[in-house]
């Protein structure tokens, strides 16, 4: 491959500190990837791979990263099949440290282990198992501090509480907490906090970060109005301007430029003063025939703008004195001194609570390798540990991939494993932060643009190189892109400029064609406030924006795969063009909540596959719902909601006729203490319909007329055939729902699941619905989900149960199961999950949506560097108001998430490959399009107080639009009538179409051909459904344990003569072994089939309390109370009480980690059985169990040795 010079000046670079700004598709993990393998195979000295650690951002980044070392190194091998270095590369990649810096501290943690205060056999814990246990501790600390009640946490329940509920204070907390975990030390980062209000509260708010934030802020507002009212007072001075507004627009200039002074100086109290003596003059009249009224209009406007923006801030920041804002802040130091209490608090009753289930998160991993890492001196500063000085020296360098994503934590981990305290600077880092987009998970895009602001562009030991060339797009999209960026992309709003260093230029080869290819940028808007949208009928009206601007989508997608006029996409496989289809395109969204479905629904209606995943709406799905109701109703059936919905659900099938006559005959039956709702209903249905079967007269109803004829329940006369039905279909769920209780006692959540779904036929019903195989993946999710569930601190139905509602509660989503379907279908997904991919048609859709700022507006605002803010309350007036400190941290967020928006846009649009449309819909478009299209540009710019006031990417381009040559991007308003026309006349053709297709006679045959296949496919019977019990892969012990169903136990262990009437599937009974069939010996426990007996003693370990079982006489009397329970079957009881006969066996069991991932258990017996010692091991497969070598310390092999089974160890046989 042929690479460009700075790419290859990226490969060659060693011994220094690298930082690669690589744009988008600029080829950066291409280039990564000939880095190592440049350093690995090339020089007199090249390294091994197990030298370098490589941090990826995802999982699959570093699998396809090892997958493409791993092609690399095989195709220099077959160059050079005799290099014994290569060979030995070659082998090692799978043991290279290649991950995520989460897999890097876990096992980091799991090597250093004894330098901690935890369990090694610990466990990374489940999401929702972790959000549950959150909620546990929570409650248990507020409940605490209920119980103290002091007058501090009262003022902070008064402040953060809400209603009856504590959750609005939990999500302060939470908050705060969470946010504390993305500090290197977050108890440091709480004291830091906690000495600031105390220094702030003193009155020293000038040399507060907050405050210099803010004055820097409003001076450089105050420049850039006082430069636009500089630009009108220019074309007012113009020929044929309007001069007479000359004096106002000076007094303008000069007071705006007093504020930016008074601002500049530090000082609030200058400030304050300075912008409270600002006032706008009215503009004198124009009348002038000589003056030009564009130019007018155009001072007018601009001078309307900076009089506005002025005034806001005016209004923001200078309506507190000096004195008042000190004393707001005081006022909320208390409740802020409690919060920073109650968060470590927190965090302290909720680490012990992961310590008592030996489970750690994803935080700890990070917080946890730090302390391995490094070392606290006496004076409080922390340095490297010894581990890290080995880790420094085992890898010759570090190379970081999507460093724009760093946090602070990650960066002190990297900080300290480096060479740069020795003066060896070595680590490689690539990234671009135009494309930092994960400030919600705490990023700090701000550590990337350190470096690359202050790492020199020549060779030094901190260089930075800037990769530009784009070896994705078209140059039409490219262009397009850049025109746009160049003028909302700012230093003080997207963290760099855009400029002809940072923009992208074209670096893929595309072949010249006539057909339809290569076509400008598409920016499709239509206004949703027109006078026609108004007018619209009800029926129309009801047709959403968003369905509107699917519908734009749809039409377009029919345009670009239209036969004979298609689009025409570059194949690079094939190195030809070819026709696009549906799966070269796909929709990007802001947000998928409320959008995905609409437009999945809309493309399909228009006859367009599409998929669409999303992170949330699981629990919303009707199978999930319907099965989550059973489990409710299995659990405790006196829940009217989870039974409507069971009986309603294709499981039960009633129908809402027959609800409402079940419900009617209990309402007029209604008596004193007798159950409510509808299990109520349910019961008296058991109760009094079989009696009223029993009273008719059977001579009478031979007379009477089957379709009118009637029956009294209770009160209430109810058709026959009705109540009938009811009966039935209560009856069948009487029955399976009291099986599947029985099940529920013994079963795992998960294996009750499968036997929901085999029972009751649900799982093969979803199937045949709509997105069906969707529908199972689903289903069949909920069921990885709860066997993970049992791996938890948590176990049982019931509490399984709770779990799902406390997910709910806690907002804790799966999103729809993921198909992985490569179909020929347009994919719409979030830009999020676009990031890093390409497709060659991108439809960037939903472009009106209105940007989420509610994290700024929130009871509390938390900031890295400016510390924790909260409203000042009056509690005797009942009344908050915002104290200027949050009003700077609010400003300082709502910048910093519209910076993140920007770079949102610039991930969104560098997505497509050779075609970008853009979509979005407004109620106020013309207004905007008038509003901006003369906008004023400052150095190539739009102003950063116009950017700042964005409410949507709708916005940013339409500010950017006039600017952007027609050539470059097509602006199309599409008139909404002729969409909407269209919908309805579809809808109109659906709906005859479905009252033919209910005319047609259902019991006529229309076609035999069709009858005879689906006769064949609906009778069609799997040949081979005995063997779906078998598991895929079965251990050696597992093997073991199932060749020996069906045996006598004193038999078990010894070999069989003939092994071929062995079943693994355990549900098949076994035949007695043929010898004793020959002698007729039917003795009891012969004919026992091994999965009985299996499940009576695993039934009877389950229901007994094992620590209350002291001796031969209470085990018997415990069993029969089992069986008189109706925990045991009679069968069962009568096998088990034989077998208890033998004395308790008393041992300790330890478990032993031998290598290799495999754990010994050692169990040293008491009593009679007193210094016998047996160690087992389990295997996961036979080759496992081949090739192992047991430890010295091991005896004699007694697998095969009946002396040692339970059996006969417990009829006091010592071996």
């Amino acid at each position: 491959m042929k690479w460009t010079e700075k790419q290859q000046q990226v490969i060659d670079s060693r011994n220094r500190n690298l930082l690669v700004s690589a744009a988008a598709g600029s080829g950066k993990t291409a280039v990564l990837v000939e880095r190592i393998i440049s350093m690995i195979s090339e020089g007199t000295h090249p390294l091994n791979i197990d030298q370098l650690l490589v941090m990826t951002f995802t999982n699959a980044a570093a699998s396809e990263m090892r997958e493409r070392i791993g092609a690399a190194v095989e195709k220099k091998l077959k160059e050079d099949p005799g290099n014994e270095h290569l060979w030995l590369q070659s082998a090692l990649i799978p043991q290279a440290k290649i991950m995520t810096i989460d897999s890097f501290c876990l096992d980091l943690i799991r090597n250093h282990y004894n330098a901690l205060d935890i369990d090694p056999a610990f466990r990374i814990g489940d999401e929702g198992e972790l959000t549950l246990l959150k909620g546990d501790v929570m409650e248990q600390v507020l409940e605490e501090c209920y119980e103290t009640a002091d007058d501090g946490f009262l003022q902070f329940s008064e402040q953060f509480g809400s209603g009856k509920s504590d959750k609005a204070m939990e999500d302060v907390i939470l908050q705060a907490w969470t946010f504390s975990q993305s500090h290197p030390w977050p108890n440091q980062w709480l004291d830091q906090c906690r000495q600031q209000m105390e220094k702030e509260a003193e009155g020293d708010l000038d040399s507060s970060e907050w405050m210099r934030f803010l004055l820097r802020d409003i001076s450089l507002q105050m420049g850039e109005l006082a430069a636009q009212a500089e630009e009108a007072l220019e074309v007012a001075r113009e020929e044929n301007g309007p001069f007479v507004y000359e004096p106002m627009l000076m007094n303008d200039v000069s007071r705006l430029k007093k504020i930016r002074e008074a601002a500049a100086s530090g000082s609030y109290e200058a400030f304050y003063h300075a912008v409270s003596e600002l006032t706008f003059d009215r503009l004198a009249a124009a009348r002038s025939k000589e003056i030009d009224p564009e130019k007018k209009a155009y001072v007018s406007d601009l001078r309307i703008r900076v009089k506005k923006a002025a005034e806001k801030c005016r209004d923001t920041y200078g309506s507190q004195s000096p004195e008042a804002a000190i004393e707001g802040i005081r006022n909320t130091r208390i409740v802020i001194q409690v919060l920073l209490d109650m968060v470590k608090r927190f965090d302290a009753a909720y680490t012990e609570a992961k310590r008592e289930r030996n489970v750690l998160d994803f935080n700890d991993l990070e917080h946890l390798t730090l302390q391995v890492l490094t070392v606290e001196e006496e004076d409080g500063t922390r340095v490297p540990s010894q581990a890290a000085g080995e880790l420094s020296g085992q890898y010759e360098e570090i190379l970081v991939d999507e460093y724009q994503d760093s946090n602070l934590v990650q960066e002190t981990l990297i900080q300290s494993i480096s060479r740069e305290r020795l003066g060896q600077p070595n680590v490689f880092m690539v990234g671009d932060v135009k494309q930092s987009i994960y400030r919600f998970r705490l990023a700090r895009p701000e550590l990337f643009m350190e470096k690359y602001d202050t790492y020199s562009r020549e060779e030094s030991s901190h260089q930075m190189i800037e990769l530009q060339q784009n070896f994705r797009s078209r140059a039409s999209v490219l262009t397009c892109i850049n025109d746009i960026f160049y003028q909302i992309m700012t230093k003080n709003l997207g963290g760099i400029r855009y400029t002809e260093e940072t923009a992208l230029y074209p670096g893929a080869a595309f072949e010249e064609t006539e057909k339809k290819a290569g076509i400008p940028v598409q920016f499709l808007v239509a206004d949703t406030g027109t006078e026609a949208f108004k007018q619209l009928d009800e029926e129309a009206a009801d047709y959403t924006a968003r369905e509107l601007e699917a519908k734009m989508i749809a039409e377009q997608i029919k345009s670009f795969t239209d036969e004979k006029n298609g689009l025409y996409v570059w194949d690079k496989d094939g190195q030809s063009y070819r026709k696009a289809c549906y799966k070269d395109m796909v929709i990007l969204l802001r947000s998928m909540s409320g959008w995905s479905e609409v437009f999945v629904n809309v493309l399909m209606n228009e006859g367009i596959p599409a998929t669409a995943q999303t992170r949330t709406g699981y629990f919303a799905t009707a199978e999930v719902e319907t099965v989550l109701s059973l489990l409710s109703v299995i659990d405790n059936p006196m829940q009217d909601i989870p039974m409507a919905a069971v009986l309603r659900s294709p499981m039960v099938g009633m129908t809402d006729d027959e609800m409402a006559w079940m419900i009617a005959a209990y309402k007029r039956y209604l008596q004193k203490k007798q159950d409510r709702g509808v299990y109520g209903a349910w019961k008296l249905w058991e109760e009094i319909y079989p009696q009223a079967v029993s009273d008719e007269n059977p001579d009478e109803d031979e007379k009477k007329d089957p379709e009118t004829e009637q029956i009294r329940i209770g009160q209430v006369e109810i058709p026959k055939a009705t109540a009938k039905s009811i009966w039935k279909k209560l009856e069948y769920f009487a029955a399976f729902t009291e099986e599947l209780r029985q099940d529920s006692r013994y079963l795992p959540v998960h294996e009750l699941l499968y036997q929901i779904y085999r029972k009751t036929g649900y799982y093969d019903y979803v199937s045949s619905m709509p997105a069906g195989e969707t529908r199972k993946a689903n289903l069949d999710m909920l069921a990885e989900k709860a066997a993970a569930y049992a791996s938890t601190s948590y176990r049982g139905l019931f509490h399984f149960v709770r779990y799902i509602e406390k997910l709910k509660k806690y907002d804790t989503d799966f999103g729809e199961a993921s198909l992985g379907d490569e179909s020929n279908s347009v994919r719409i997904m979030s830009i999020h999950k676009s990031k890093g991919l390409e497709f060659p048609v991108v439809f960037l859709a939903g472009m009106g949506k209105k940007f989420n700022k509610q994290d700024a507006y929130g009871q509390l605002l938390l900031d890295a560097d400016l510390g924790a803010a909260a409203d000042e309350m009056d509690l005797n007036l009942r009344t908050k108001a915002p104290t200027l400190k949050k009003m700077a941290i609010r400003r300082r967020m709502e910048l910093e998430s519209m910076g993140e928006e920007l770079r949102v846009l610039y991930v969104a649009m560098t997505r497509a490959k050779e075609v970008l449309v853009m979509t979005g819909t407004d109620r106020s478009l013309e207004n905007k399009l008038e509003k901006w299209d003369q906008l004023s540009l400052t150095d190539g710019q739009i102003p950063y107080t116009v950017l700042s006031g964005a409410n949507s990417f709708l916005d940013w381009v339409l500010m950017a639009k006039a600017a952007v040559p027609a050539g470059h991007m097509e602006v199309k308003q599409v008139q909404l009538t002729h969409l909407i026309g269209r919908e309805l006349q579809r809808q109109l053709e659906k709906k005859n179409v479905k009252e033919e297709l209910l005319k047609l006679d259902t019991k006529q045959v229309y076609d035999e051909q069709m009858k005879e296949q689906l006769d064949q496919a609906l009778s069609y019977e799997y040949p081979y459904l005995e063997d779906t019990g078998l598991y895929t892969q079965m251990s050696v012990s597992e093997l073991k344990k199932q060749s020996q169903i069906g045996r006598e136990e004193e038999n078990i262990g010894t070999e069989r003569k003939d092994l071929s009437e062995v079943r693994l599937d355990h549900e098949h009974e076994m035949e007695p072994e043929s010898s004793e069939a020959e002698d007729g010996k039917k003795q009891t426990e012969t004919g026992k089939k091994g999965a009985f007996r299996g499940t009576a003693y695993h039934r009877a370990l389950e229901c007994l309390d094992l620590l209350a079982v002291t001796d031969q006489r209470k085990l018997e009397g415990d069993l029969l109370d089992l069986f008189q329970r109706g925990f045991l079957t009679k069968e069962a009881y009568e096998h088990l009480i034989v077998k208890a006969d033998g004395t308790v066996i008393s041992k300790t069991r330890y478990r032993i980690p031998i290598g290799n991932d495999l754990t010994a258990e050692l169990d040293i017996f008491d009593g009679a059985l007193n210094g016998i010692l047996l160690v087992e091991v389990e295997f996961p497969d036979e080759s496992a169990a081949r090739s192992f070598i047991p430890p010295k310390w091991f005896g004699e092999d007694v697998t095969l040795d009946p002396r040692y089974h339970n059996s006969n160890m417990s009829k006091g046989i010592r071996p």
